[in-house]
């Protein structure tokens, strides 16, 4: 078997996705422990294997197909193609039709799979408000562009007829769906990008570290670029014969998008020095916790299921930080481990103003903020 360039992308960029579906599962493993996973750590695995899936369409597509689908005949081809050569066209057209299906389930999957991140990350604040209509809006919009899809030719099996010409909607590269998908695709990527800015905005940190967690966060505007770039290079640039390279690319894309801000754990030091719930309260992180629980909570605690980023995000009187620092110095493990005081109440600790009425009860020990 001949490898072509397109194949050896395909399998590159396969690779190096797989390789960071790999390393957040270690990731995350090393930091909560299999009982510490959330819903988007099992959602990722549905996404590598979808990948999979797009990954060996595009090689038959290309291989057994040869990359033919009806979008790409004229009305003349049509017309003068001998029917024995019908079939082959057919054939690369229901692959098509497979691989753009599947497609929208990877790209949306993982739009699902960032929305779950962002729950964990922005709960407790203001902006989790918007995390429900989200889900509502990347759903619906899936939903839209599969209906789209199927309901632009009808009956369905016109998609892949060679002649008579069915018409411009129906092949399997038809505008009214290619538009519908890049309107969707960009409107809930820009939507699901402006979520976590409000917890960013506020933030005491270093400029350098700030636009690093901005580049970090910001990385679904990539997602919006390939989604643009294919359909302008497809249809503007006339570039149709490897529009199913774009989708490839754009798969890798929100691949990659998607697992780094889980990754970037590992290119701490820290990260290697501890291992599980150790992590979760030392500082210096990408994404750190101090959502501190009692001795006698069964989950392992989440870093990433805090509003406090590694850094003070300050709202009145007092910041996070400090209250937490005043917690470590008042009920150290020493301490802990003498008293061994089990308590029920968990407070989640996002902005302390500064009352008469409570100011007294902030610092009790063993008390889990």
């Amino acid at each position: 078997m001949e490898f072509t360039p397109n194949l050896i992308e395909i399998w590159t960029l396969y690779g190096f996705g797989t390789l960071m579906v790999a390393a957040r599962v270690y990731a995350r493993t090393t930091l909560v422990g299999i009982r510490g996973y959330r819903p988007d750590d099992y959602l990722v695995w549905f996404a590598w294997a979808m990948y999979t899936t797009v990954s060996v369409i595009a090689h038959v597509f290309i291989m057994k197909a040869q990359g033919k689908h009806t979008s790409l005949l004229t009305p003349e081809q049509r017309a003068t193609m001998p029917a024995e050569e019908h079939k082959s066209w057919e054939y690369g057209s229901q692959i098509f039709l497979i691989g753009f299906y599947s497609y929208v389930i990877i790209v949306w999957t993982l739009k699902l799979n960032m929305l779950f991140f962002y729950r964990r990350l922005v709960q407790h604040l203001w902006v989790e408000r918007a995390i429900l209509p989200a889900f509502w809006l990347v759903g619906s919009s899936a939903i839209a562009v599969i209906l789209t899809f199927t309901l632009t030719c009808i009956p369905f099996y016109k998609f892949w007829q060679v002649f008579p010409d069915p018409g411009a909607l129906c092949v399997p590269q038809n505008k009214v769906t290619f538009y519908t998908v890049l309107i969707l695709n960009v409107v809930t990527d820009f939507f699901i990008f402006l979520i976590p800015i409000p917890v960013l905005a506020p933030l005491r940190v270093g400029i350098l570290r700030k636009i690093g967690l901005y580049t970090l966060l910001g990385l679904g505007l990539f997602c919006m670029m390939a989604a643009i770039l294919r359909v302008v290079l497809i249809f503007n640039l006339n570039q149709q014969g490897i529009s199913a390279m774009w989708s490839i690319r754009e798969d890798f894309v929100a691949m990659f998008v998607g697992q780094a801000p889980m990754v970037y754990p590992l290119f701490n030091r820290k990260f290697w020095h501890g291992t599980g719930n150790e992590l979760t309260n030392s500082t210096g992180g990408a994404f750190e916790s101090h959502q501190l629980r009692g001795l006698g909570s069964r989950k392992p605690n989440d870093p990433y299921s805090t509003t406090h980023i590694g850094a003070t995000i300050v709202d009145g009187s007092e910041s996070q930080e400090e209250m937490v620092k005043q917690y470590d110095a008042s009920s150290g493990p020493k301490r802990q481990n003498k008293n061994r005081i089990l308590v029920n109440h968990t407070y989640n600790v996002e902005s302390i103003k500064a009352r008469s009425d409570d100011r007294n009860s902030q610092y009790y020990q063993n008390q889990a903020y």
